[in-house]
């Protein structure tokens, strides 16, 4: 049914879907009489977005950008206008009578934008005591993305996102810097108040090559989305206790609304274009027949190898949801398709998503009852390899110059009449590290299905106009199956000889209940909000898998065909069964609404702590604003003007069964625990101190927020080895404290509706300052990432967290000068050294919107400074001889050096190109010498828009149609760095900032068609 469903949407939807609405408009009654106007503010400013109801009915429109609204009723209906902030106007329809002017009044008791905040509990931003930043679903659905946190670059101050190649692929959010040695950076992804599972797929393929295959994030339908806040401070943050270290997103999906029923259409089309590759030399070609290598002899012709590799990607995203509401019941149903089709051959992704939400009134109002479930169906095939091993780009960008691969591209399978079967046709007997790319593309397949569900119920009674109790609960289902197939032909490394056939499926669970009990008061000058409740949360995992890295009989993948006694594995995933308990509560109190006070607590009872004293940790916080505008008189020109600070502590949670290592089972055989038992075992604290005030002038019209703060993470987690003897090889510790300093700027200006152009502008200014102060008892550094080809990532003392080392060249002590063997070659220093953070000195972003009648356009820049990032697929080319560097050295007679000869002490200027390139180039060579800027400014997003006037559609049921086009990652205005350094090898701790032959980032242009009935 979805696959139907998803086809016509494909083929024949926004065409037909809209000639199908137009024709039906002429059956809609018209006995009904037109009301129009334009709805403005006390000072008859022109209010956009207003709700104008048909009171008892569900019929219903909004005010457009100039005020201006149009609605059907009968003559003696009553007509019914909303606006947050403003007081409700209901008046008969019969009094309106063009030129109609509706008035509203600011409701005093309402001012200040409403925020969600910790546990979906709403809170006026007026007296906020930490700084929360709105994204909207609008911003979030601009440009389309495969997975939507994408959009969140640029946009939010604080937050890095970067990503891996391939369609669906994982992101790594980092808000207000790294800070946790062994547990997850990455911030609480909460849904309409209900913690979020975020299960990452990936496929390790040797030692540093990885396939990513997306995260739970991703799962989500952008266009569900109403708005999303993030919580970026701990004490934003601290009602979700030992889950909160890391701050969180909250995600706000959309619901029917009483008197408004509307179908929306929407299609998206964009295409994907490499935005750029790596440059090759054409001077030089093959350095022998069979050699993998291009330090050969002149060339006059060099065929474009990489050209025809790279394909136009295409994501193709259809939705349409319907939403009606009455003052008793909202529904609201949604279902999407996304069909992608990425920029290397057969690596495509299917999405299928499908949400219904529905609310309920009873007992005079007192009851509220709200449901939904959301449906996900997705297929990603062949997302690539990143990474020196089984990685088709690796093998294309150093197939020899002077060669044309394209026989190897149209017969990359060759007949073998021995073994009657095809096999691997390439230039050398194929290794892990060179393979046919071709091959790579349609004889290793790799499937990775996602099936999840999720149930949400919750219940809200009020006992008094100023007591509610809630009861909420949530189940979240993931089924993963993962199939990979290996043709025989592929090297014998990976794929045996006569194939390897990998399978899992996994089962994730997770379930979520709360009770809480909510009082809102006032007393005279006097306010209180006060929260008191508790929750639990569960999570299990179990499945089974089996892999066969050599096939019994050639190419026949089942489970069957398993060659049991070789290089062959089965077994059940354990049953990780995790579950966190918590009582919370919170309390805000005000005071003639210039001085809020907030306290929160929590406490948390984790089965991770189990065998271990520590039974319960407790995360407190509290925080104080003052509202100067309200406490004494300020000139006219500032309208609000607030100062705030904050302290909390929050937790990140620890590992299972740490506490207590027991032997398990594998392969049959039992595998002796090594790992001592940590019955001291606490988790990892955050200690937070936030300060900040905003100011706004001019009627709101200029805004500036500033906030500081500082951060330390303590208790970190450490595995370190212990003496022999002990009878175990490693043990566990706490210890460390890892500091994050920092500041953000907002600067934003909205013009104020009217008839002419309207510009809204806002730019983020942020910076982050990471120190080690201090690692475990006895350890003076601690390695994240192992050397594994001549680099490393190292925390010491004193450092930073994403520290990188590298192999680098000798240079000599007194002159400082490159020591130069005597056969010619740089000499290398053996020992790592430190080589550079990727971590930026600042970020920039900015961006802009203008509305001119029926037009609209925005862009955003933006610009991340300062950092190193270490580009490993450049070292490769260079060592082959394929890099244009290293042609153009050999042209030039060589590398020029400030050199000393490491026997005479003579100066060395100049060096043999290929002594100097395959001694610091190729792989495990001086990687500390590939060390480039992480700068890049960019052209990161553009929409145009044209909305259709709507006299054109004033008789039909259409209310408003737009045709958007749209542009992402559209010029690089500056970049140093041979790749985008928002791309990396894994979205994991280990690997900030280091390119291993991964894809290159992508231009998108699209096309964008939004229709509201």
């Amino acid at each position: 049914m979805l696959k139907k469903l998803s086809d016509y949407f494909i083929n024949r939807g926004a065409l037909a879907f809209l000639f199908f609405l137009f024709l039906s408009a002429d059956l809609v009654a018209q006995q009904k009489v037109t009301f129009s106007g334009t709805v403005v503010s006390a000072d008859n400013t022109p209010l956009s977005g207003v709700s104008v109801t048909v009171k008892g009915s569900a019929k219903g429109t909004f005010s457009d950008a100039h005020g201006k609204f149009s609605i059907q009723a009968d003559a003696a209906a009553r007509l019914v206008f909303s606006f947050i902030g403003f007081v409700d106007k209901e008046m008969p329809a019969r009094d309106i009578i063009p030129p109609f002017i509706v008035q509203l009044q600011v409701n005093s008791s309402s001012l200040g934008e409403v925020t969600v905040t910790a546990l979906g509990i709403q809170r006026k931003s007026t007296g906020l005591t930490y700084s929360v930043q709105k994204v909207t679903g609008k911003e979030i659905t601009a440009v389309p993305q495969t997975n939507f946190m994408n959009s969140l670059s640029g946009k939010v101050a604080g937050m890095t996102v970067s990503t891996t190649a391939g369609l669906g692929s994982s992101v790594n959010v980092i808000l207000r810097g790294s800070r946790s040695v062994s547990g997850s950076n990455q911030p609480l992804y909460v849904v309409d108040g209900i913690p979020l599972q975020n299960p990452v797929q990936t496929v390790q393929n040797g030692s540093e090559s990885s396939q990513d295959f997306g995260d739970g994030i991703s799962n989500i339908n952008p266009d569900d989305i109403e708005s999303i806040s993030v919580l970026k401070g701990a004490s934003a943050a601290a009602l979700y206790g030992s889950q909160a270290a890391n701050g969180v997103i909250l995600i706000t999906t959309k619901k029917g609304k009483a008197g408004v029923a509307s179908v929306n259409f929407s299609s998206n089309m964009t295409l994907d274009k490499v935005a750029y590759t790596p440059q090759l030399q054409n001077a030089y070609g093959q350095s022998g027949a069979g050699s993998e290598l291009s330090w050969g002899t002149p060339i006059t012709n060099a065929p474009n190898n990489v050209s025809d590799f790279y394909k136009t990607g295409r994501t193709w995203v259809n939705s349409i949801n319907v939403s009606s509401g009455t003052d008793k019941a909202n529904t609201y149903f949604s279902y999407a398709n996304t069909t992608a089709k990425g920029i290397i051959q057969n690596n495509d992704l299917t999405r299928h998503n499908i949400s219904l939400r529905e609310s309920l009134k009873f007992l005079n109002d007192k009851l509220k009852l709200n449901g939904g479930v959301s449906v996900t169906n997705q297929t990603i095939k062949n997302n690539p390899n990143a990474g020196f091993q089984t990685n088709p780009v690796l093998a294309l960008y150093t197939f020899p110059r002077g060669l044309d691969i394209t026989p190897y591209k149209n017969n990359y399978e060759i007949f073998d009449s021995v073994r009657n079967l095809g096999t691997q046709n390439w230039f050398i007997t194929p290794t892990a590290y060179n393979q046919n790319p071709y091959w790579l593309l349609n004889r290793n397949d790799y499937i990775y299905k996602r099936n999840r569900v999720l149930l949400n119920l919750g219940l809200r009674y009020d006992l008094t106009p100023w007591l509610n109790f809630q009861l909420r609960g949530n189940a979240d289902y993931i089924v993963d199956d993962n199939n990979t197939k290996l043709y025989a032909g592929t090297t014998p490394v990976y794929g045996g000889l006569n194939g390897a056939f990998d399978v899992a499926n996994t089962t994730t669970t997770q379930y979520y209940g709360d009770a809480i009990l909510n009082l809102i008061r006032s007393y005279g000058d006097f306010g209180i909000n006060a929260t008191v409740g508790s929750s639990i949360t569960s999570n299990s995992q179990n499945g089974q898998y089996a892999n066969s890295n050599d096939l019994s009989i050639a190419n026949v993948f089942n489970i069957q065909n398993m060659n049991k006694s070789l290089n062959s594995s089965f077994g059940s995933v354990s049953e990780g069964i995790q579950q966190l308990q918590a009582v919370f509560e919170s309390l805000n109190l005000s005071w003639k609404k210039w001085l809020y006070l907030d306290l929160t607590g929590r406490t948390d009872w984790s089965s991770n702590l189990s065998y271990t004293p520590n039974d319960s940790y407790f995360y407190p916080s509290a925080g104080l604003t003052v509202v100067l505008n309200e406490l004494v008189t300020l000139p006219r020109a500032i309208t609000f003007a607030k100062v705030r600070g904050s302290y909390a502590e929050v937790g990140n949670t620890v590992p299972a069964y740490v506490t207590n290592p027991v032997n398990y089972v594998s392969n049959g055989q039992i595998v002796f625990n090594t790992t001592a038992p940590f019955g001291e075992l606490k988790p990892e604290k955050s200690k937070s101190l936030e300060l900040g005030t905003e100011l706004r002038m001019f009627q709101d019209q200029l805004s500036f927020e500033f906030t500081y703060y500082k951060t330390n993470a303590i208790n970190q987690f450490f595995s370190i080895a212990v003496p022999p003897g002990t009878g175990y090889s490693s043990r566990f510790i706490n210890g460390g404290d890892i500091q994050n300093t920092g500041i953000k700027i907002m600067l934003r200006y909205a013009q104020k509706p009217g008839s002419g152009l309207r510009w809204n502008t806002q730019a983020n200014f942020d910076l982050n300052r990471n120190k080690v102060k201090s690692l475990a008892a006895g350890v003076d550094q601690y390695v994240l990432l192992q050397n594994i080809n001549n680099y490393s990532n190292i925390l010491k003392v004193g450092g930073s967290y994403g520290d990188l080392y590298g192999q680098v060249l000798q240079r000599d002590s007194a002159t400082h000068k490159i020591v130069i063997n005597s056969d010619g070659t740089p000499a290398v220093q053996s020992a790592l050294g430190y080589v550079g953070n990727a971590n930026p000195n600042f970020r920039l972003g900015w961006t802009n919107g203008f509305d001119l009648q029926n037009f609209s356009l925005s862009f955003l820049v933006d610009g991340s400074f300062g950092g190193h990032v270490m580009a490993l697929t450049q070292q490769v080319l260079d060592g082959y001889g394929v890099s244009k560097a290293s042609g153009d050295a050999r042209a030039a007679g060589g590398v020029k050096v400030n050199g000393i000869d490491a026997v005479t002490g003579n100066d060395v200027n100049m060096v043999d190109a290929q002594k100097w390139y395959t001694t610091i180039g190729g792989r495990q060579h001086a990687t500390g010498e590939y060390m480039y800027s992480a700068t890049t400014v960019r052209l990161r997003q553009v929409m145009l828009g044209y909305s259709l006037p709507k006299k054109l559609i004033a008789n039909s049921v259409i209310k408003n149609i737009q045709l958007s086009l749209v542009g992402r990652n559209l010029w690089y205005i500056h970049r140093d760095a041979p790749f985008d350094p928002e791309m990396s090898l894994s979205t994991g701790n280990q690997w900030p900032g280091i390119d291993v032959s991964g894809l290159p980032a992508t231009r998108s242009y699209g096309l964008s068609l939004n229709v509201t009935f």
